[in-house]
């Protein structure tokens, strides 16, 4: 199970804790790939953006995400931690791809956990490219220091 860390600057660990565990607990109990993806993660921790922070082995949670449902989060996690298993294959490479590839792991976990209908079409309606936030076809530094979720 992985380490769970709030950060007072962005979620106290007393609030970001509990939902975590809940989130983690959906995934436990509902979701076996959610679950195997999720248990070789070292952390989840609280942060200024979400994101898959491989330097860490950790997964980042920004407010913005925390604030979702649990069902969301729980997807987010396992969304995050197909980015690390894409790593581990050797098949990472950020971008569009990698992002439609996480994109169906994670509406598999939204399913299987049994998320609102809401939650599915949403997702169902990304194309891969909610990392380029900028518009330049490029994700990078300057996307990532754009997020708010």
């Amino acid at each position: 199970m992985p380490v769970i860390e709030g950060n007072p600057l962005y979620i106290a660990d007393k609030e970001f804790r509990p939902k975590i565990e809940r989130c983690l607990k959906l995934l436990q109990t509902k979701s076996p790939t959610g679950n195997s993806l999720v248990s070789k993660i070292a952390k989840i921790r609280a942060a200024r953006a979400s994101g898959a922070n491989f330097a860490d082995n950790a997964i980042d949670i920004a407010k913005l995400t925390f604030d979702a449902s649990d069902t969301w989060v729980a997807s987010v996690l396992a969304h995050e931690a197909q980015h690390f298993k894409q790593k581990a294959d050797g098949k990472y490479k950020a971008g569009e791809e990698a992002e439609k590839d996480a994109n169906l792991v994670q509406l598999g976990v939204l399913e299987s956990i049994g998320a609102p209908k809401s939650e599915i079409t949403y997702l169902k309606s990304q194309n891969g490219k909610h990392f380029d936030l900028n518009g330049d076809g490029v994700y990078d530094e300057k996307d990532y220091n754009l997020r708010k979720y």
